[in-house]
Parts: structure tokens; sequence; C-alpha cells
């Protein structure tokens, strides 16, 4: 995900950083096809786009970004679909801003916005279809909500962070795009794509996966100790495992 003919129709949209988890390796099996779809920008999809998804199977769309972001640029909206707005950062939080690598900066979200984590894992364990969710680039919130499902699933770290770096090649393709929509006042810089806020690479989710599991245990954890329901927990692994 997205198929060859879906794909094109997504870009037009200005959606790049879209992809179906089924088939990711996990300890007893793999994440079972047309569950857990992450993406970026949902909120930008047309009508051929939310026709993609649906036919994929994609009942419940959660949208990571906060209040101030989907007034500005929209939500996601189709009939017989459930979105759930499950922000991760609140509108004061000005990370993008800072210094700090960004591995660190991955951290001090996970120990801040735990809450908010379980509520979009809530929603992935209740659904009996597809659950598409997104932020604005589809790597950071994205990226560790991903993180977490996959940590929660019995995945590998090294497979954790090899989907996330995935995401290194979509972001350039925005980062190409937004400029040419007039979104930015200059083109994003090598140096930005390959070690900044736009980056993808492995070591930093290694890095935070590091932290999850030295200060937690790990996602099971990490989502019990913010307040997710155990059963809940133990739902998704039913749900969403394809044993072999």
């Amino acid at each position: 995900m997205p198929t060859p003919a879906l794909r094109p129709i997504l870009a037009r949209d200005g959606i790049f950083n879209v992809r179906d988890l089924g088939g990711v390796p996990v300890d007893s099996g793999s994440v079972r096809p047309g569950r857990l779809v992450r993406g970026d920008a949902l909120h930008r999809a047309g009508p051929e786009a939310v026709r993609g998804l649906i036919d994929h199977g994609v009942v419940a769309v959660i949208d990571l970004r906060d209040a101030s972001e989907r007034e500005r640029e929209g939500a996601f909206e189709a009939r017989g679909v459930e979105t759930v707005h499950a922000p991760v950062l609140d509108p004061s939080y000005e990370w993008y801003d800072r210094d700090a690598p960004l591995a660190d900066r991955y951290v001090e979200i996970l120990a801040n916005f735990g809450d908010r984590f379980g509520v979009a894992v809530e929603v992935v364990a209740r659904s009996d279809g597809g659950v598409a969710y997104h932020c604005a680039v589809g790597k950071d919130r994205t990226g560790l909500l991903t993180a977490l499902l996959l940590d929660l699933l019995g995945a590998d770290a090294e497979t954790i962070a090899a989907d996330y770096a995935r995401s290194a090649r979509a972001t350039t393709m925005m980062a190409n795009w937004s400029t040419l929509k007039g979104f930015y006042d200059r083109p994003v810089t090598d140096a930005e794509l390959a070690e900044g806020v736009w980056s993808a690479r492995p070591e930093t989710m290694l890095s935070a996966l590091e932290w999850l599991r030295r200060s937690h245990g790990g996602a099971i954890g990490y989502l019990i100790d913010a307040g997710t329901p155990p059963e809940a927990l133990e739902e998704i692994r039913g749900r969403l495992i394809e044993t072999d």
C-alpha cells in the first residue's frame, strides 16, 4: 500500500508517505495485511484517494496533528469512515524549532504524550477493519505510533527502524512538492533531508526504542503506564497478528 494505481492519485493530492504494514515480521508471524496503514497528510485526500483508502478496507482514520494544524489545514472526512483526533503534541509545543537531536526530541514526545498514543492504540484495538493514522509528514508522530504498535506486536528493533527509514524517500518528494506549492520560501537543503527534522535515519528510531525498553520495558509497559487497558493490548495482538 499504496497500490500502483493509487500511488499517483495520492501524490497528486500531496500525499507521499502511505504504506500498509501488512507482512512486517513479528515474533509469532507477521502483521495482518489491511489492518494498519500509516500515512501522511490524509487531510489532503481528494475523492479518488478517499475511495482508494476505503476500497483498501480502511474504516477509521486517526489524526495525530494538533488542533491548530487541523484548523489551518483541514481534516479527513469520508462517509462511513470513523475519524478520531488524538493529538500528539500541543500547539504550544515548538519542538521543530529546537536544536536538540531528533532522537532526543522523540524521547521527549514519548515521555510527555503517552496518554495520546494510548487513545490511538485503543482505536486500533476496537476496530473491526483497517485503521489509517497520520500526522503532517507521516514520519515523526506517525513513526512513533508505528514503533509502539510494531513493538507491541513483537517486531524487533531493527525491523521497526527499517520501516521508519522507508520514509526518507517520501520526505524528499514531500519537501520538493511543498516548495513547488509555495508552502516554503526556499528549497529544503540536502543537509536538512539527511540530518535535520526531515531525516529518517534508522539510528534515530533505534535510540527512541532503547529509551522505551530502558524506561518501561517496551511498548506494553509504556502503554500500560500511560493508562491503556491491558485487555486492549491483548485485543490488538489477537486481531493484527497473522500466524505462520
